[in-house]
């Protein structure tokens, strides 16, 4: 799992065009040898680091959590983070109003 996350870090910072050093700095972190090796998945990072390293990249801790690449249900999950609010409020009620209600 540490590898995984790891890798979706590096996924999304990448998507961001971020580098390693300016994650560590915008996320608080301070240190980019300790971002490298969460990335390469050597460290385990706690709720609160997710929480610093979500952050950093503008993004929620779920989204760290998402691997799309998985199954559709992450991959959806995924396609929502680059919704604008109104755009994912109005799929929202398109669901609803589409029988799919859970």
């Amino acid at each position: 799992m540490a590898l995984e996350v790891g890798s979706r870090i590096r996924e999304i910072r990448e998507e961001e065009g971020l580098t390693i050093q300016e994650l560590a700095e915008t996320s608080e972190l301070g240190s980019k040898g300790h971002l490298s090796n969460m990335e390469r998945g050597l460290v385990r990072p706690n709720i609160q680091t997710l929480k610093q390293v979500a952050d950093g990249l503008g993004v929620l801790p779920l989204d760290l959590m998402t691997f799309p690449k998985h199954n559709l249900r992450h991959k959806l999950v995924d396609l929502t983070r680059q919704l604008s609010l109104k755009r994912l409020g109005d799929t929202i009620r398109w669901l609803v109003k589409s029988g799919f209600t859970g």
